[in-house]
């Protein structure tokens, strides 16, 4: 596949000891000949007093799992093909954007002339060289390597430097991910001024400004100061020959002329070469007096350092947008905003800046309706709103979909002002539209543990604003987080509990009115957990809101059917066992698959089997569930309405549904002693099943009272604590035993 370094013998090659003060070398190709010659040729090289110690990889993948253990290699060379025809450009861009290695350099290898374009490859790729393994040996292995690592050794410098440029960058950059010239020149300005102690008091310039996008289009451009400090900020973005000082502009001329530093009684001009800092800067530092020697010395080493730092700093500005930037909307993302929550909360003064988010009404709305592109520019509607309502230093970004996020300080960032700005309508795609949206504030020291922790709590709050509908605000209370901590902790123990079996059943009777017979079993779960039992009430609406529901409802089913097996084992064949549905189990498409695993595996008829639903879960998805419960009914099992006269179900539907029972809810019954409206209800709801003949239960009946009325007013079944309290299988089982002695 690729040539062989023929400069190079094959022999026995020497075996060089690592070091941690070595310059680590990656070499990655698949060609052992050109790895042979190629470890053969470095052996005992040593660049800039330190030896080389080469680790080598055959493939791709093997290169990247040893970059992605431990990145830290001062140069890679790279063949371009290998298990693909771009497996090292793919390596390359991996180690970029992925792993976020930027000091490394890379040099491309090929040994087929013409595999990639050197000139767009070097600059998409951040290469230090692309070479042909033909040219090594013309132009020598240890000059390419050379620069590579001086390459290496001066942005390291500039990372590990708490002064260096990186830190200057960021420490400057309020505005969260905007990173330029401007920006990174104002700092370095300041930097320098501390570095010799002298006052922050001069200029930058830049010249060929077009190079770096700051004057397109003109072709001989005029060198342009881009920052400035002390007296001489009036000028920036000004050309220097507007500088009214001209002992200042003449040396500013003469070091851009001679690319070199210089020196003058009352100022020093540092200048940048394009080589390493893409255009030529000059930079103007009023001293009021002679350097020292060291202070020059001190001034070349910065030089030095700072250099690589302009030339990429738009290399340094995209990663940061991609990182930090929403692709849409061009403002600061869920990245950037925790960055500067967590930068705000290292303030002393941190109680004085408030963090608001803002949900959306109806965004998916618009979306289905209108299509995504006016959702795009319903998004790009409010961000324009909210960044003209906050201006800077006040942080917008949006979080993700339709959710906003505003910080600043708390005299300006509130729920009021973020209300206003919903006041008027928003003009998009040429016609107005009445926005609203669910907000919550919360100031940033609430005793959360990081940016993310904070972030959390917001969006915790703004869930119960949303859930109290449109246009809703929600003030932060430490209270939900509290509530939400006990649901995340219970949620956890919920797994476990579903993992290892800390479910039971409990059944209650089913009495028919008439006969007083046993008609039937309400399968009921428990969680006996280890701190004791658990209510359904606390964790099955938990349990719905997630997938573990469908867990949940296979242990009862499972349960259920051993139950009518083991009813049938005691002689009581006729027996319904009714088990709860809740409307999450039903959106499975093979939820009655499962139910029919289940019956089949226990040897059971399905019609043993009777599905309650609430009236409620009804309404929700009415004609899915309704086609469900058909399909259930068809093939011999029934199907009872949980908590009928709860849903407010219309007469339409009432027609449709696919019942054998109506059971009337406890609320109603436990009224029927002291409220006519409630006996009402009840005689409506049973003459209503009549009319469809269906069977009608009654739920929590606990007097003999109660009983009679049912009874009289021609309820069929009940259930309740008058005539059995849930319980365990084996005392429902003794239960019935001794029920028919007593018959008897």
């Amino acid at each position: 596949m690729d040539e062989e370094l023929d400069f190079l013998p094959e022999s026995d090659l020497p075996v060089g000891s690592a070091s941690s003060t070595n310059w680590r070398v990656l070499a990655v190709d698949d060609d052992p000949k050109f790895q042979r010659s190629l470890a053969f040729a470095l052996a005992n090289m040593e660049l800039m007093g330190r030896a080389i110690e080469l680790v080598q990889a055959y493939s791709m993948a093997e290169a990247a799992a040893l970059l992605g253990q431990d990145p830290h290699f001062a140069v890679v060379l790279v063949d371009v093909v290998m298990e693909t025809e771009d497996a090292g450009l793919r390596l390359i861009k991996a180690v970029r954007e992925i792993l976020g290695v930027s000091e490394t350099r890379f040099i491309l290898l090929t040994g087929q002339p013409g595999m990639a374009p050197a000139e767009s490859v070097m600059q998409d790729y951040d290469l230090s060289d692309y070479v042909l393994k033909s040219d090594l040996a013309t132009r020598g292995i240890r000059n390419i390597l050379t620069a590579a690592v001086r390459n290496y050794h001066q942005l390291k410098t500039i990372s590990a430097a708490r002064r260096g440029l990186q830190l200057i960058v960021e420490s400057s950059n309020r505005l969260l991910g905007i990173r330029n010239l401007s920006q990174i020149a104002s700092a370095t300005l300041s930097e320098i001024a501390t570095l010799i102690n002298v006052p922050d008091e001069g200029l930058v310039c830049v010249n060929r400004a077009a190079a770096v996008g700051l004057a397109e289009g003109m072709d001989e451009p005029e060198p342009i100061t881009i920052a400035a400090s002390g007296r001489f900020r009036p000028y920036i973005n000004r050309a220097l020959r507007e500088l009214p000082d001209s002992e200042v502009q003449t040396i500013l001329y003469q070091a851009l002329l001679e690319k070199a530093f210089v020196g003058a009684p009352e100022g020093q001009v540092l200048f940048f070469s394009k080589s390493a800092a893409i255009s030529e800067f000059a930079i103007y530092v009023a001293t009021g007096r002679q350097l020292t020697e060291t202070e020059m010395e001190l001034l070349h080493v910065f030089a030095a350092n700072v250099s690589r730092g302009f030339g990429n700093v738009a290399l340094i500005s995209k990663l940061d947008r991609v990182a930090y930037q929403d692709e849409l909307l061009g403002i600061p993302n869920r990245s950037a905003i925790l960055r500067e929550l967590a930068r705000l909360n290292k303030l002393k003064d941190a109680s004085m800046f408030r963090l608001v988010l803002l949900d959306l009404d109806h965004f998916s709305g618009f979306n289905n309706l209108f299509g995504s592109e006016f959702g795009d520019a319903v998004l790009r509607a409010v961000a324009e709103r909210l960044s003209a309502s906050f201006p800077q230093p006040t942080v917008i970004g949006r979080l993700h979909s339709d959710l906003f996020a505003i910080i600043g300080h708390a005299d300006s960032v509130n729920l009021h002002a973020a209300q206003q700005m919903f006041e008027q309508p928003f003009e998009i795609n040429q016609s107005s539209h009445n926005l609203t949206a669910c907000l919550t504030a919360m100031s940033l020291t609430v005793g959360a543990e990081d940016a993310s922790s904070l972030l959390r709590s917001a969006v915790t709050t703004l869930r119960i604003a949303k859930a109290h509908g449109a246009g809703s605000v929600q003030p932060f209370d430490p209270e939900f987080e509290r509530q939400a901590s006990e649901r995340f902790e219970l949620m956890q123990k919920l797994v476990t509990a579903i993992r290892e079996q800390q479910f039971i059943l409990h059944y209650q009777p089913q009495v028919d009115l008439q006969t007083g017979e046993v008609v039937g079993v309400e399968a009921l779960i428990r969680w006996q957990s280890d701190e004791g039992m658990i209510s359904p009430g606390v964790f099955i609406p938990l349990a719905e809101q997630s997938a573990y529901i469908h867990c949940i409802g296979d242990i009862v089913v499972n349960h259920a059917c051993q139950a009518v097996q083991r009813l049938n084992a005691e002689g009581f064949e006729k027996m319904l066992v009714s088990v709860n549905y809740s409307a999450r189990q039903l959106e499975r498409a093979d939820v009655f698959e499962r139910l029919r695993v289940a019956y089949e595996a226990a040897g059971i008829e399905r019609k043993r089997l009777c599905l309650e639903v609430t009236e409620t879960a009804m309404m929700q998805s009415f004609y899915q569930v309704t086609a469900l419960l058909e399909q259930h009914r068809s093939l011999g099992g029934t199907v009872a309405i949980d908590d009928f006269g709860t849903g407010m179900s219309s007469l339409e539907y009432l027609l449709e549904l696919p019942a054998d029972h109506l059971k009337i809810d406890i609320a109603f019954v436990s009224r029927l002693d002291m409220d006519e409206r409630s006996r009402s209800l009840v005689r409506m709801i049973i003459a209503l099943g009549q009319r469809l003949g269906i069977s009608v239960v009654a739920e929590g009946v606990e007097t003999e009272q109660q009983a009679n009325w049912l009874r009289d007013n021609g309820c069929n079944i009940a259930q309740g604590w008058l005539f059995g309290r849930p319980m365990p299988l084996e005392d429902l089982i003794q239960w019935l035993h001794n029920r028919q002695q007593g018959e008897r």
